[in-house]
């Protein structure tokens, strides 16, 4: 008797327990053996490189599932479009990378060209030495993510659960034996301890990468190009110049709080930063896996009316919330306790900050199916003046907190942002007709 098949929910937790999961052991081990500083370079570099993610996000992968009902969209016809799109995407994004390290880097030779004559300032005036090492992990992480990301959805839209999940299980693996051999992967002398965790996730992306090209049989790099059937073409262009804009007003209370932090406080609070969310990431885990499901039924559901959509949305909401609400409530009561046995005695009396994490979680999970609830609707008008707002309020609320609490302060204006964004967005549904 044949195996059943995994449905398409199961498939989807499933891979993302495994990839989270091995995500969550690989970060643990570094964590805990790299020194804080070299583990908040690493943390600094994968939170850009997640930033340059998210345009794949606005102008790929997002379109490419809301529009799919548009004469000449259906995936057959439109895949090899969305590919080279996809390919256009993560060449450019490592390019604009690149660039700004090559710019850090002259301003760091200028600096030490001129220090013989102003020994006074020294290198004051430049960019902190660890940015150069960041921005260097950040521009190689690009193109792994990018395939991964890409060829997870791809699996998706293709029906192929089992290679999705076939995918998760490979990631997994290969984080598995970098989380394995922890900060010793035998890097020459000399090279920065953060490069050990971001070549394990870039191989990590690879491997899963070919897992579905072997298995699925399609290609998963191609020529670059931006040429989209017409109806999708008209639609795609405001479509994903809203979502552009949607993240960058996202970033602004994300990835720019993080900035500030980096600024003001330097690696070892990013460090701090990092390991809190690692703890709330099993919550990331469930947003992630129901998302890649729910947001293909929201679609549907919409064509029934706005009803509809919102009764899926709540059930999203429900869905998340019912398990994340426990393991939330015990980070919170048992913080104090946990932080020196996970992270080692370097990271106790961060009690604060993890309350602000678990906060911060709280409310991402009320966020999220609002937000997707917008995108399949098209508002992504709305979607991005919403963010924008709470862009405003995260970012002034990180220049006034994380100077006095640091990673703590920065948590927290990230939470004050992601409730006005989920104030913004369950605005818009209630009024959608």
């Amino acid at each position: 008797m044949s195996p059943r098949p995994l449905s398409p929910r199961a498939a989807a937790l499933v891979e993302q327990g495994l990839v989270s999961g091995a995500n969550f052991l690989l970060m643990l081990a570094f964590v805990r053996q790299l020194a804080p500083a070299d583990w908040g370079v690493f943390a600094f570099a994968h939170a850009l490189a997640l930033f340059l993610q998210g345009f794949q996000r606005a102008g790929v992968t997002l379109p490419m599932i809301a529009l799919a009902s548009l004469p000449g969209a259906g995936w057959d016809a439109a895949r090899g479009l969305w590919l080279r799109l996809n390919c256009t995407g993560a060449g450019l994004a490592s390019l604009a990378t690149l660039g700004v390290l090559v710019l850090v880097a002259a301003g760091q030779a200028t600096a030490l060209a001129t220090e013989w004559w102003r020994p006074a300032e020294g290198l004051a005036g430049s960019a902190p030495a660890w940015w150069v090492t960041a921005l260097g992990l950040a521009a190689a992480l690009v193109l792994p993510l990018w395939l991964h990301e890409f060829t997870r959805r791809a699996a998706v839209q293709e029906g192929r659960y089992g290679v999705l999940a076939a995918q998760g299980a490979v990631y997994a693996l290969v984080l598995g034996l970098g989380a394995a051999a922890g900060a010793g992967l035998g890097l020459p002398a000399g090279w920065p301890p953060a490069v050990a965790p971001a070549v394990t996730l870039a191989l990590a992306g690879l491997a899963a990468t070919g897992v579905y090209r072997v298995a699925a049989g399609q290609p998963v790099l191609a020529r670059p190009g931006w040429q989209l059937p017409p109806a999708v073409q008209r639609a795609w262009g405001p479509f994903t110049g809203w979502s552009a804009g949607a993240h960058l007003a996202y970033s602004g209370y994300n990835f720019g709080v993080l900035a500030l932090l980096a600024a003001l406080a330097g690696p070892v609070a990013v460090a701090v930063f990092h390991a809190m969310r690692l703890l709330v990431q099993p919550v990331a885990v469930l947003v992630a896996a129901l998302d890649s499901i729910d947001k293909p039924r929201a679609a549907r559901a919409l064509l029934q009316g706005a009803p509809a959509l919102r009764r899926v949305l709540w059930r999203s909401l429900r869905a998340i919330g019912l398990p994340a609400l426990p393991y939330l409530l015990l980070l919170a009561l048992a913080g104090e306790v946990l932080l020196p046995l996970v992270f080692g005695p370097a990271y106790a009396g961060q009690g604060a900050a993890l309350l602000a994490a678990c906060a911060l979680s709280l409310v991402s999970v009320v966020s999220q199916p609002l937000e997707s609830g917008l995108y399949v609707a098209r508002r992504t008008r709305a979607l991005c003046l919403g963010r924008a707002g709470a862009a405003l309020v995260g970012l002034l609320a990180a220049l006034a907190s994380v100077p006095l609490y640091g990673a703590a302060g920065a948590l927290g204006a990230m939470a004050l942002g992601y409730a006005s964004a989920a104030a913004a967005a369950a605005w818009t549904l209630a009024r959608l007709k």
